[in-house]
């Protein structure tokens, strides 16, 4: 889309009839049409500019980009692409057990109608109905009235392009929260036995920035009862359950469900009831454009053996590259619904099965620690400017102040840490308001064993009284915000939330804290040197590029979650003596490989 009609959406997206008189009347004139009768009668105007909207398509890209920012972070609404809209609805078509001239379909979440569109334009052109009997057939509901509003402009306009006036009770499109709408109430819905077809792009919405109204109805939900559910998970379940029992549903989601610990609820509703899905993952793909959306399709039939039917899609800029795409069947049985499933091909599904069965797995034979949490790290964390024998020196907002050394611990960020060689570089020093017994030390004795870090930390009081947005009490006030890690100590691995390739830094120092990262703590350091060795290696790297959390730029998530079910042969003492004296890096690979019995090649 051209900047200067991003310019005119930007101008207008907040004014619903300017905004929405102008694409009816540029759409209109650039299409030699006539407007006299109608819904879209009272929003076509002649003297107003004009821009360039052509086709359908360009209307759908702008409504879409003129929901306002608000409601937009509110409501989750996301453009789907128009390949991505055409797949959906050609495979629920063929999957179905109904023709779709006799199906009820509705898109729960229809923002401003893109789905209903092309499903009314496959029954124009391949049925044969007229765009006003399509409309018996299609149903949709949006929380937002802005979005229902111009859901119906744009099937109106799909509409007159094909010679047709529509008028508003032409169309069974309502404002409501899915959430707590009732479904089965509405024209012929109970009769027919509930959807044929449930298709749409649930709201892309975290669970921290879900509204208050939509927050209180997630409990009402069996896959959202527990956790911080983000809002397209009940959608699943919605969808399910006002489904006829040979019923499909055709989505566009994120892919999050798979893995993360909200959606073990999902991944275990899906189980009970034998619900068959067929998914097409993309991955780390951008569907979305700059939208860091990680995404997938996932078709689900009440009938049919259970299970999932597994592809990842591959795309270019014109959409799919591989038609038709090839899926590989998982088993409910094959997978983990608390630790999260691992879908993939058949070869990478029996590589990570050999991975995870080489022995006992990693969360097992050490502890995987993260942190230190003192929410408040420009305060305690700092990298001294100077020292003596008595004090370390901190600069803050351009003052030197003094700092026991009896009262600060070396710290370091595993995150930015890349090698051992690095941490002289890197290492900072916290004040450490803990005595040994890890319990904290109590204000009359920090006052005058530790006097010019207690007034420091009085200067920053107010600033440690905002934690947690002032609601908790903390045992001091000068104490950590949380208690996590204050007591770890030991022979150490560090290692990075996320990253592209496995680095794992060890360290002897066993005082040194950690924060914003991660620690494998071991007993000794040939342990632990070997255990380098191996989560360095390809097959490492491997496990984590087919089970962990990807991120933008080829980056996985190394979340605790993730790392610790990798398997941790048990070796002989040659074994382990080969891998320490190994120095090149395919050699400790082919080494580790074979150790393993797979076949990784990245």
């Amino acid at each position: 889309m051209n900047k200067e009609l991003q310019n005119i959406i930007n101008q207008y997206a907040e004014q619903d009839l300017s905004l929405e008189s102008m694409v009816v009347s540029s759409f209109v004139i650039n299409n030699s049409l006539t407007v006299q009768t109608g819904l879209l009668a009272e929003y076509y105007l002649e003297d107003i500019p004009i821009i360039g909207i052509e086709s359908i398509e360009d209307v759908i890209n702008v409504f879409e980009l003129a929901i306002p920012k608000a409601e937009r972070t509110k409501n989750g609404a996301v453009y789907t692409p128009k390949y991505i809209r055409d797949y959906i609805v050609e495979r629920v078509v063929a999957t179905g057990n109904r023709e779709l001239q006799r199906c009820l379909v509705i898109d729960i979440a229809c923002g401003c109608g893109a789905f209903l569109y092309t499903l009314a334009n496959y029954l124009y052109i391949n049925c044969g109905l007229s765009y006003r009997e399509a409309l018996q057939h299609l149903y949709g509901v949006d929380v937002s009235a802005l979005s229902v509003n111009r859901c119906k402009i744009l099937l109106s306009l799909a509409a007159l392009q094909n010679g047709e006036i529509l008028n508003d009770d032409d169309f069974k499109i309502f404002q409501g929260n899915s959430l707590s709408f009732d479904f089965v109430s509405m024209d012929g819905v109970a009769e027919n036995g509930g959807f044929d077809i449930v298709v749409g792009n649930p709201p892309y919405v975290r669970a921290k920035h879900i509204d208050n109204e939509s927050k209180a109805l997630l409990p009402n939900w069996k896959v959202a009862k527990t956790g911080n559910a983000d809002l397209y998970l009940p959608f699943f379940e919605i969808a399910y359950g006002i489904l006829r029992e040979d019923g499909v549903i055709g989505y566009i989601t994120l892919n999050s469900f798979f893995k993360s610990v909200n959606a073990r609820q999902l991944r275990s509703y899906f189980r009970e009831n034998n619900a068959t899905l067929e998914i097409v993952d993309f991955g780390n793909q951008l569907v979305f454009g700059k939208t860091l959306a990680y995404t997938c399709i996932s078709l689900i039939h009440k009938q049919g053996n259970g299970g999932i039917n597994y592809t990842k899609g591959i795309l270019n800029s014109h959409g799919f590259v591989e038609r038709p795409m090839l899926f590989t069947y998982i088993s409910y049985e094959s997978l983990d619904d608390h630790k999260g499933w691992h879908l993939n091909n058949a070869d990478v599904l029996l590589n990570i099965r050999k991975i995870e069965g080489a022995g006992k797995s990693l969360g097992e034979m050490f502890q995987i620690k993260n942190g230190i949490a003192t929410l408040a790290n420009d305060v305690y964390i700092f990298r001294p400017i100077r020292s003596d024998e008595s004090y370390y020196y901190l600069e803050l907002n351009g003052m030197e102040f003094p700092i026991e050394k009896g009262i600060c611990r070396d710290i370091i960020k595993p995150n930015i840490l890349h090698s051992e060689e690095e941490i002289p570089d890197i290492i900072e020093k916290v004040i450490f308001p803990y005595d040994k017994d890890n319990r904290v030390i109590a204000e009359a004795v920090f006052m005058s064993k530790y006097p010019k870090a207690y007034k420091y930390l009085t200067l920053n009081k107010i600033k440690l009284s905002k934690r947690d947005k002032g609601e908790k009490t903390y045992e001091a006030w000068y104490a950590f915000g949380r208690s996590q890690a204050t007591n770890d100590r030991g022979l150490k691995l560090l290692f990075p939330y996320m990253t592209d390739h496995p680095h794992f830094v060890y360290t002897d120092n066993e005082n040194m804290l950690i924060y914003c990262g991660y620690a494998i703590f071991g007993d000794n350091q040939d342990d632990l040197l070997v255990l380098k060795r191996i989560l360095e290696s390809s097959v490492f790297d491997y496990y984590m590029q087919h089970t962990a959390k990807p991120y933008a730029t080829g980056y996985y998530s190394y979340a605790k979650n993730y790392v610790k079910g990798f398997g941790i042969p048990k070796l002989n003492e040659q074994q382990r003596a080969v891998l320490l004296s190994l120095q090149d890096s395919n050699d400790i690979n082919s080494y580790v490989e074979n150790l393993y019995g797979a076949s990784v090649s990245l």
